[in-house]
């Protein structure tokens, strides 16, 4: 049988983040992006969420390398915990290695990498593949789609990419490159599919630097205050921009933000003149005054909304601040946003964000611009990727429109595992393609069970049944019932005796065999009672 080609997207499908698409031909692989995902409003504790890694630690020896589209956290956040598995290559363009090299150091995982810095145009072998890149616009410099040659035929994986003619930084999407690149044409493509419930075209980044050019012109005597996120070089430049021409000093304030624009100023993506950067503490007019933040997403512990909460040990927001939100809401985030913005309207300032102003635009083609990718590509099949659940079958059904058979559009999950062998195409059995939860040092190690508990904590709290009893396990004094987060007052001493009462019911039925079924018969007491479902944690205690 001919070896077959198979593409299996670990992370990225039916959810906004952690992208990552393996690539299999024969004995080898590569993997196209390793990111993570912010977690739900949901999921308590939850740090961040990872793709599960074990197919590309089980087969790391096929692994010819990793290749990177751009440096969002969505791309590359997940490598630091990748590398702690396995040894490879990691290719991305100047910046984006630059992002990730620092990432791998803080993780102490740097020497089990070897960053490979290639240009936007370059093309280099890895195995059986060949990878070709083309520039793309995106929200960060550095951002390139690819096409991967293999002896199936060719893939092209278009990353994150909008239609932009006046991008900010000059870049646009290079689709004559990406035509000259593909003249036998294209067997299978990925597209980006996040803004596809978006009509027309996503605009332009030259409307939030005219809107910000006038922001500034009205705030005359206060100081300016913009959140935006670190990674927003372009519009970053612009805004330095925009403070020189307004004779605006500019501080930054946020480690991920001064990190960033330190490493894009050496690398050339940022050209900031001489003495306009000062130090947050500096003593400069408020009229005079720019500082640039972290925390459009109302970040607990970001830049802004310390401000916004009074703790911030250096800014205090006043009566005649403007600040500006210049960065969309990412999904899940909605009331952490909200809360932070409420919190500044009351400290006095004058809050400018998405529905007042044109101060943030997405750096994901809408629905037009996904059409026209998919007319410049023709593709024979096509897999829509980087999205939720309805992005990914609008997405299809633009395929459709854009001439591609029904039969060969796919819309796939997470482990499925799509096989070609260049002249038509199915689905294998599928690999574990689980969501990998991070809680501080614990790396997948919380379930479905522990966010379960936890969910029912924050809605019902929990109860502690503290009951001693002898050798036999038979009750050998009063139970004592302990509750938190769950009723107060004059209710819950009755129901707490209701509660003993029914322990020494049970245990007056014969020999209680164990702990579960004291749980079990409180919780049914205390849903009868309630109809709550507390989190019920019983403990013996022998006597």
């Amino acid at each position: 049988m001919a070896t077959t080609l198979k593409i299996i997207p670990l992370g990225g499908l039916g959810e906004i983040g952690k992208n990552m698409t393996v690539l299999e031909y024969g004995r080898n692989m590569i993997v196209v992006d390793c990111g993570l995902m912010f977690p739900e409003s949901d999921m308590y504790g939850i740090d961040l969420v990872l793709p599960q890694f074990d197919y590309v630690v089980q087969n790391q020896d096929r692994l010819r390398g990793i290749v990177l589209t751009h440096g969002h956290m969505d791309h590359i956040g997940g490598l630091p915990y990748l590398l702690q598995r396995v040894q490879t290559s990691i290719y991305g363009t100047a910046l984006t290695i630059g992002m990730v090299k620092r990432q791998l150091d803080e993780a102490k995982v740097l020497s089990q990498a070897r960053l490979k810095v290639v240009e936007e145009t370059q093309t280099f072998q890895l195995g059986p593949f060949k990878i070709s890149l083309f520039p793309v616009a995106h929200s960060i410099p550095g951002s390139v789609g690819m096409v991967i040659d293999t002896p199936a035929g060719a893939v092209v994986h278009t990353g994150d990419y909008k239609l932009d003619e006046t991008p900010a930084g000059g870049r646009i999407t290079d689709l004559e490159r990406l035509r000259a690149l593909t003249p036998n044409g294209v067997l299978a493509l990925l597209a980006d599919s996040t803004n596809a419930d978006k009509p027309g075209r996503t605009p332009t980044e030259k409307v939030v630097e005219e809107e910000l050019d006038r922001l500034f012109a009205e705030a005359r005597d206060g100081r300016i205050i913009i959140a935006t996120f670190a990674s927003l070089l372009a519009r970053l430049q612009a805004i330095m921009t925009i403070a020189q021409k307004h004779g605006r000093k500019v501080a930054l304030t946020g480690r991920s933000l001064q990190e960033n624009v330190a490493l894009a100023r050496e690398l050339g993506y940022l050209s900031i003149p001489d003495g306009l950067l000062v130090d947050v503490g500096a003593r400069v007019p408020d009229r005079k005054m720019l500082i640039l933040s972290t925390g459009s997403q109302g970040e607990p512990h970001s830049a802004l909304n310390r401000m916004a909460q009074g703790e911030h040990r250096q800014i205090q927001v006043k009566q005649g601040d403007t600040i500006i939100i210049s960065g969309g809401t990412i999904p899940g985030n909605e009331e952490d946003v909200g809360r932070m913005l409420n919190k500044l309207f009351e400290r006095g300032a004058n809050v400018i964000y998405g529905q007042l102003a044109k101060v943030h635009v997405s750096g994901h083609g809408s629905r037009d611009e996904m059409k026209a990718m998919l007319e410049a590509v023709r593709p024979t099949y096509f897999i829509p990727v980087h999205g939720e659940v309805r992005h990914l079958h609008l997405h299809a059904r633009l395929a459709t429109d854009a001439g591609v058979a029904a039969g060969n559009i796919f819309v796939l999950n997470n482990g499925s595992v799509w096989t070609t062998d260049g002249k038509r195409a199915w689905l294998g059995e599928a690999v574990d393609a689980r969501d990998v939860l991070v809680d501080g040092r614990l790396i997948g190690e919380i379930g479905a069970m522990v966010l379960e508990d936890r969910q029912r904590l924050s809605q019902d709290g929990f109860i502690v049944a503290l009951i001693p009893v002898n050798a036999s396990n038979r009750l050998a004094g009063e139970p004592e019932i302990i509750s938190r987060g769950f009723v107060a007052g004059d209710r819950s001493k009755e129901l707490l005796r209701a509660a003993q009462r029914e322990i020494k019911r049970h245990f007056g039925r014969g020999k209680v065999q164990g702990q579960d079924s004291i749980r079990e018969n409180l919780q049914n007491f205390f849903y009868r009672e309630t109809q709550s479902r507390p989190v019920v944690l019983p403990s013996f205690i022998r006597v």
